[in-house]
């Protein structure tokens, strides 16, 4: 009798250990979101920039470099900084990002092409205020 109660509690404990001790793979999200992130690395050049769903010049030599959940920019200013970091918004997401400054943006990579949309909401005398959607290529 006493063999059979060190077997009932023993075998519990043992499968628990092996559960304990087995890796485990990232959360289905998790994954999703690191396959999202290697797909933007790399410099991106804008082949075609919008504001308001206006075509405009203003960005014509901007280049975004994205290396892991950091970036640097040429020619961006004001709506991109000339450096930062990005995360997602939120641990559900694919394609909504919010960089160290709060502003969110979406991104999305299509074969060689990035298109990213940004919400600008500082006016100032140049009147920088809208929507502007970047469309970049490697």
């Amino acid at each position: 009798m006493k063999n059979i109660i060190k077997c009932v509690v023993l075998i519990p404990l043992v499968m628990v250990l092996i559960n304990s001790c087995t890796p485990k793979d990232p959360p289905p999200n998790e994954k999703m979101q690191n396959e999202i992130i290697e797909s933007l690395q790399g410099k991106w050049t804008a082949t075609e920039v919008r504001k308001d769903q206006t075509v405009i010049s203003d960005f014509s030599n901007f280049s975004l470099t994205i290396s892991d959940k950091s970036y640097t920019t040429d020619n961006g200013s004001p709506v991109w900084p000339s450096s930062g970091t990005y995360d997602f918004e939120s641990a559900e997401t694919e394609d909504e990002f919010v960089r160290q400054d709060g502003r969110l943006f979406t991104a999305s990579v299509n074969n060689s092409s990035l298109k990213i949309t940004i919400v600008y909401q500082e006016e100032t005398a140049r009147g920088e205020y809208g929507t502007y959607e970047f469309v970049l290529s490697q």
